[in-house]
This record gives structure tokens, sequence and C-alpha cells, in this order.
């Protein structure tokens, strides 16, 4: 029964997420761009990847509405020429940032001033961080979510579920039978303490979407560690979005992350070590972005072709694939 049940899955899996006339390749990671405990200021980050002709990336509608009005003007036109270029542009609702900085003062009015006025594809609706006790009354009220933002968005809402681990496969069921959204979200953070727990985590979620007729991609909030992302992808995961690109620095043979001081380390591994065009972080952070996209290009193809195993044994010792592949199959 397990194995007729992956197989259903495998064969029903999408690849490709169409946004607008954007189309991206799934498993897909977008790039956060936050003003929380970063070492750049978010216009310089959004600049960087437009610079880049980064494919996709996430901004924060917190931080555009509190840019000074220089600052704005420099990030609207990077937002417009990445969307001119092709770029996928997913904004969130900004409750991250206004949860670290505060923020009580922002407010979903706000959220809707951004929403209708910045260049996007896709943004997450105003989501409930407190959310209800049912998964009945936890969908009833993102449903309502999305479909009152929506009205004020440039793009497409998308929908965001909160909650306690073991209502989230339900709720999220009912919501994509509602909406039949372009993706569901959910934090990393909601789905258990451990990579393994929310591993079976994520397992449960795409079987629950399993039940619904359709294919339903689902993001995983704030996942941007490459092993987490792998994993997460085998076990049914699709859209991921992370600082860890911003924050630290990856070693490309290991896909492992450090300190961004330690970059010397590793700058031998792209061009981007002694070319001396960017400064010491975004040179860095150039650095990672070509790691994270071509370990999003090789995991696809491994998802594509049956070998997603392969991917964690070039990372990890045989006793955490062995591990890790467990849990990507259901509850141990």
């Amino acid at each position: 029964m397990r194995a007729l049940e992956e197989e259903t899955m495998a064969q029903s899996r999408t690849f490709d997420l169409s946004i607008a006339q954007t189309v991206i390749p799934m498993p897909c990671f977008f790039p956060s761009v936050t003003s929380v405990k970063t070492n750049l200021m978010p216009v310089d980050y959004v600049e960087l990847l437009d610079a880049a002709a980064h494919p996709l990336f996430l901004a924060s509608a917190y931080d555009i509405a509190h840019c000074l009005p220089k600052q704005r003007a420099r990030l609207d036109a990077a937002l417009g020429r990445s969307k001119a270029h092709g770029a996928a542009i997913l904004m969130d609702s900004g409750n991250y940032e206004g949860f670290w900085k505060g923020g009580l003062a922002w407010t979903r009015e706000r959220f809707h001033e951004i929403a209708r006025t910045s260049e996007h594809h896709l943004c997450f609706c105003y989501d409930n961080q407190e959310p209800p006790d049912s998964a009945e009354a936890i969908a009833k009220d993102v449903v309502a979510s999305v479909l009152r933002d929506q009205d004020y968005a440039l793009g497409t809402v998308a929908p965001i579920i909160h909650g306690p681990t073991k209502l989230l496969p339900f709720a999220a069921r009912m919501v994509a039978e509602q909406l039949y959204p372009i993706l569901l979200a959910v934090p990393e953070r909601a789905l258990g303490d451990g990579i393994v727990a929310r591993t079976q985590a994520v397992r449960r979620l795409r079987e629950a979407f399993d039940e619904l007729g359709f294919y339903c991609p689902l993001h995983l909030l704030g996942t941007g560690n490459p092993l987490s992302i792998a994993t997460y992808a085998i076990a049914g995961a699709d859209s991921f979005d992370g600082l860890e690109w911003c924050q630290t620095v990856v070693d490309h043979e290991t896909g492992k992350l450090f300190h961004l001081q330690q970059w010397d380390l590793f700058r031998e591994q792209t061009d981007w070590g002694y070319n001396g065009a960017l400064p010491y972080i975004q040179s860095a952070l150039m650095h990672n972005l070509e790691f994270y996209q071509k370990f999003m290009r090789e995991l696809r193809e491994a998802l594509m072709n049956d070998s997603a195993d392969s991917i964690l044994r070039r990372y990890v010792p045989e006793r955490q694939v062995t591990l890790l592949m467990n849990a990507t199959k259901g509850d141990n």
C-alpha cells in the first residue's frame, strides 16, 4: 500500500510553477530579503539580485513600506527591472519584520497599501500568527484572509497556514480545496522539533494534498539550509525561502554553511573569490547564489529521475542518509 501511495505521488508531482508569464522550475528556492539580522539594507540585496538577473526572490512588504524615500525609489526601480527581465517576485506579509521590530503599527491596512503599489507576481496573505484551535476554524480564517487581501494585491495572493503541527495537514487540505492556490505555505518552525519530525510532517502534508485530485505545491517559509531543502523536497515540499544565502557562506563541496567572515576558506570555489568587482560581502553572496542555483537544478533532476537520495549521499554519511530517507517515507 505504501509503495502504491509513493508511486501515485511521484506520477502526479509537478516540476514547474506558473506565475503570470513566468514559469519557475520546481523545487525552487527564493532568496529572502529582510532588514532583520542581516548586514546590508533591503534595497542593497534587491539591487544585487537584480544586477545578477536572479530568476526569483522574496521581498518584505514591511521593508518596502519602511524605506526612506530615496531608498524606496531605488527599490521600486530594481523591482521593476527584475520583473521586466522575467524574474519572479514573491512578497511576504511583513509580519516577520513587524514581530522583530515591535511593529504594532504594521497593520493589515499598511500591508494592503504596499500590495497594491509595489511590483510582485505573488504575495502571501496577511497571516494570522495566533490561529484558532481547530483545523476547520484555521481553514476558514485563512480562506477569508486570502480573499480579502486579493482585492488589494497587484499579484496573486497565496495562503499561509499557521497552527499546531497535528492540525496542519487537515487545515491545509481544506484551504487548498477551496482556493486551488498556486502554492500553499507553511512555516518550517511549525512542523515540529528536529529535521526528522519536520520531514515526517512534510510527508503528512503531501499525503493530505494527494487526496485533492490536483497538485498543490507546498512552500516552506524560512527554509534555506541545503540539507533541509533536499530532505523536505524528497518528502514532498516544492518551494522554499530563507535567509541563509545572505547570513552565511556555503561550502560548495559539502553544502554546509559557515560564518560570512569565513568565506576566505572557500573563495577558490567560484570566480567571485578573486575578481575584485564587488565588495567582500556582495562577492560572498554571489558565491552563495551560484551554489543555490546549481543545487536546485541538481535536486530537480534527481527528483525527476527518481534518484533523490543521491543528493543526500553527496553531502552526508550513509547512516544519516538512511535516517533522513526513512523520515521522508512517513512516521518512523
